[in-house]
């Protein structure tokens, strides 16, 4: 993984919801979050239909909290960016017509890329520290179903460049898809196994080597 788009090193303050808690919070920045954009909210993290369960309000309040002290003049949270920069590179996935994606991940994208698009947002862009928070917890959900594949399309492209490097084109004019990933990416495993093995072996056979030796 880009260490630019490396998520679990800024990870997000959210706390998991404990039964019979009370759960008081319930604005963001003078924002009220018990409202159609947190209906809209919880309809998409639902639809992404993955192993994890959507904080709630309590636990976003609590976490927008938390950044805006640590991050008080900063105008977005560092955690808050690199799952912004993820989103942007999977956007690109999901666009890039020489890779072809399964259906469920190309939907999941799909769902976070329609709910950031909308101005009806949880927590709007425009928001100071915490701005697009509810952006970045949807890419936490998603994230178990899409972060390998997003390894696998950005080793793509950089093989992609190398090819294109070579020809003296530009990497979007050559044709270049999935399954000449998976041909050059075992190109090279080989090539690299053979480097590390210089000197290990020789190139001639057992009785033929004496006849080279020297005296």
């Amino acid at each position: 993984m880009n260490a630019n788009l490396n998520i679990a090193t800024q990870p997000l303050p959210l706390l998991a919801s404990t039964p019979g808690m009370p759960h008081r919070r319930h604005r963001v920045a003078g924002i009220e979050l018990a409202n159609g954009s947190l209906r809209r909210f919880r309809e998409v993290a639902s639809s992404l239909q993955t192993d994890q369960c959507a904080p709630d309000v309590d636990a976003i309040a609590c976490a927008a909290r938390n950044l805006t002290c640590q991050f008080s003049g900063m105008r977005r949270a560092p955690a808050i960016s690199v799952r912004m920069r993820a989103l942007r590179a999977l956007r690109a996935m999901a666009s890039e017509p020489a890779w072809d994606m399964a259906p469920a991940q190309q939907r999941q994208i799909a769902l976070i890329s329609d709910y950031a698009a909308n101005e009806d947002r949880l927590v709007p862009d425009a928001t100071p520290v915490i701005g697009g928070l509810d952006e970045a917890v949807l890419v936490d959900l998603a994230w178990p179903s899409v972060r390998f594949e997003l390894d696998d399309y950005l080793d793509f492209r950089r093989l992609r460049a190398e090819e294109a490097a070579m020809r003296g084109r530009n990497p979007h004019d050559i044709r270049f898809d999935r399954q000449d990933w998976i041909q050059a990416k075992a190109a090279e495993r080989a090539w690299r196994a053979h480097v590390s093995g210089r000197g290990c072996s020789s190139y001639l056979d057992r009785a033929a080597a004496p006849v080279f030796q020297i005296h």
